[in-house]
């Protein structure tokens, strides 16, 4: 679970779900994470699910050419609003806020090395759209994170529900996320 293994990396037991009613921490959440962490980890996340719906970029992320214009391959010209709404959110400084989507980005391609053996696009990809359901389960929708990476449904509230029929219409999504084939044409 990326998610988790980000949070841990960040001294968090664990980061706590998003209620899919208020679309923010649940008020009986049984562990803690500042808000900063709860915005940056799955904004990141979510930023490099997107980015890696090709193998050929998701290859991409893994080099090290990629860490020092990742803020535009992955968020574009839009990367200072993500920074305002994840500031705004979470009470920080728009400089603390981009230190900590840096610092995501490292830990994540750190985790997904690890996870990997053969480090490939495809690999990165399937990894990707594994942790989708878990990304965006934890993703507080007042950041905005749709908006910016034009697809609104990383904010919609049916992403975040958990129960047998989310469940499966989560797996008919992952199915669907990964049948792009390289060129932007399904794969057979």
């Amino acid at each position: 679970n990326l998610v988790q293994k980000l949070a841990q990396r960040d001294g968090i037991s664990a980061l706590p779900k998003i209620d899919p009613n208020t679309q923010d921490i649940s008020a009986d959440a049984k562990v803690f994470a500042d808000k900063l962490s709860q915005a940056a980890i799955p904004a990141v996340l979510v930023g490099l699910y997107k980015y890696t719906r090709d193998e050929h970029r998701a290859g991409d992320i893994l080099k090290s050419s990629f860490k020092s214009n990742w803020r535009q391959e992955v968020f574009g010209d839009r990367f200072d609003k993500l920074v305002a709404g994840i500031a705004a959110y979470s009470g920080e400084t728009a400089a603390q806020v981009s230190s900590k989507l840096d610092n995501v980005l490292d830990n994540s391609i750190e985790v997904i090395k690890q996870e990997t053996g053969d480090v490939n696009g495809n690999t990165v990809k399937e990894i990707f759209t594994a942790a989708r359901t878990g990304i965006l389960s934890h993703l507080p929708a007042a950041i905005g994170v749709g908006e910016f990476l034009d697809d609104n449904s990383f904010d919609d509230r049916t992403n975040k529900m958990e129960g047998p029929v989310s469940s499966l219409m989560h797996k008919i999504e992952k199915t669907f996320a990964g049948t792009e084939g390289t060129e932007g044409e399904p794969r057979m």
